[in-house]
């Protein structure tokens, strides 16, 4: 296993070992500084680190689609494979992150739903109404916090 994960990580473009490397370091600093700013403040934060940059030229939808995959391929990667284990939070603020010094506008978006008594929530990244880091099918199985809730609770 170990040997096919090393020819994988071979085969891979030196800007996609570096995306896979920046990954890996910096969802630990996601988790820790989630905890410690909570979302809102975070999510601000990390917009004057990076703010969008506009593209240098206008990319088709397949080629934001493509460079959108890889984004998201290899934070999931990181996630997965690295010594922190993130959750669906914390690798969906590195691919927006991501996607917004690329020049790729996109927004993060919360579900929730109920099983057996538990809510349960969900976040994803999606561009142009598209899901980005998860199932197609994510809209159908959580409840959009922008559906379940008034536009005034949202601040809207």
């Amino acid at each position: 296993m170990l040997m096919g994960n090393l020819r994988k990580f071979r085969g891979l473009s030196p800007s996609e070992r570096r995306l896979l490397f920046q990954s890996a370091l910096l969802l630990p600093l996601v988790h820790l500084a989630l905890l410690l700013l909570g979302y809102a403040r975070l999510h601000r934060v990390m917009d004057k680190v990076a703010p969008s940059k506009p593209g240098d030229r206008t990319l088709s939808e397949s080629e934001t689609l493509k460079r959108a995959g890889k984004i998201t391929r290899l934070v999931s990667i990181a996630a997965g494979h690295g010594l922190y284990r993130a959750t669906c939070l914390r690798k969906s603020l590195l691919v927006w992150w991501f996607l917004r010094k690329d020049g790729i506008q996109s927004n993060i978006c919360f579900g929730v739903r109920i099983i057996d008594s538990t809510l349960e929530a969900h976040a994803w990244v999606e561009w142009n109404g598209m899901i980005l880091n998860d199932s197609t099918t994510v809209r159908e199985q959580f409840q959009t916090l922008r559906d379940a809730l008034p536009a005034t609770r949202l601040g809207l």
